[in-house]
């Protein structure tokens, strides 16, 4: 069952080039995103009503999406305004159009409404401002994995010690005795929260990120489809998103983008997006075989997971699933 009546993050803004469209599948939906010549943004079915073939094939030409295999052209609305092959005394057949999508484009995303139209609200497009202002880097992911735990991957902060004891090691400090303090919030359509770490980093990082003793860390879930991972160092900031959808009944993709500010300003910003990507490529790819993992070992024994008090973060964001999946699945009847 696919999550309906959302806005999904279809791609950053600048994934987006003058004539080359791109193509994504979201809930199972195939649709081709495009930039046109003034820089509006549209988003349509990826077929051509002629003789169904991908409109992804094609190419923008001024201010449409044009067919590559007879030329036939669709406007942002999904509209076919140009069939070169028909003379000029006939007419373009009603018919002749594709489905078109809702677009917003804020925090220099795209965002597409999968669902009933008249049902968009861009009030629900979760408040992630960092976009606007920091660098960022950002990486895809294919997982054959469940979406729930995929979306309470990020902000699950006990994993943090185990899943990336080499790769993040003290960077976001240490849970001291495993145990944690949490202050969270949940209202309509999100949960979030924060606590503390003890800083337990290397000498080289206690200079450059501050001796504070404790590392303040948000976190926070957007239903269905954005978490939140939020470090404040003493003058440093740093902020890993993640999207997640299903792209079909078995795959998951996620999107990991990571922001900062006040860091790696010693470098040229080439170099330093290039370290953050790296970084950030390896410590998801940690998540991955885990999720992957959690999957496949439920599906061959059937078992569910066991969990304990201390997870209780994990209650609250489960209560909040269920009762917005329940509330999806009964606007989409």
């Amino acid at each position: 069952m696919y999550i309906k009546n959302q806005w999904y993050l279809a791609c950053l803004l600048d994934e987006l080039n003058y004539q080359n469209p791109l193509k994504k599948k979201i809930c199972g939906e195939e649709m081709v995103l495009f930039k046109t010549a003034s820089g509006k943004v549209g988003v349509v079915e990826d077929r051509c009503c002629h003789r169904n073939v991908n409109l992804s094939l094609g190419y923008v030409q001024g201010e449409n999406i044009k067919c590559g295999y007879h030329g036939w052209e669709y406007s942002c609305e999904g509209k076919c305004v140009l069939i070169p092959s028909l003379p000029g005394d006939e007419r373009i057949p009603a018919s002749a159009k594709v489905k078109k999508y809702v677009v917003e484009v804020k925090h220099l995303c795209v965002w597409v409404w999968i669902g009933e139209e008249e049902k968009a609200d861009t009030s629900l497009i979760p408040p992630m401002h960092e976009m606007d202002a920091y660098p960022v880097v950002y990486n895809y992911h294919f997982i054959d994995a469940d979406l729930q735990l995929v979306a309470e991957s990020l902000f699950d902060a006990y994993h943090i010690n185990h899943v990336h004891r080499n790769s993040i090691k003290g960077m976001m400090g240490a849970l001291k005795d495993e145990r944690m303090e949490f202050n969270v919030q949940v209202d309509e359509n999100s949960l979030t929260g924060k606590y503390f770490r003890d800083n337990d980093r290397s000498i080289f990082e206690r200079i450059y990120f501050g001796n504070n003793k404790k590392v303040e860390t948000h976190f926070g879930f957007w239903f269905p489809n954005i978490s939140k991972l939020d470090i404040r160092f003493k003058t440093r900031h740093m902020v890993i998103y993640e999207h997640f959808y299903q792209v079909d009944e078995n795959t998951v993709c996620m999107c990991q983008i990571t922001l900062w500010k006040n860091i790696l300003g010693f470098l040229p910003m080439p170099l330093a997006k290039q370290f953050m990507l790296n970084k950030s490529i390896n410590i998801v790819q940690e998540d991955i075989a885990f999720l992957e993992n959690n999957k496949r070992i439920k599906r061959e024994t059937g078992k569910s997971d066991l969990l304990i008090k201390s997870d209780e973060v994990t209650f609250e964001f489960m209560k909040l699933w269920k009762r917005k999946t329940i509330d999806s699945e009964t606007s989409s009847e």
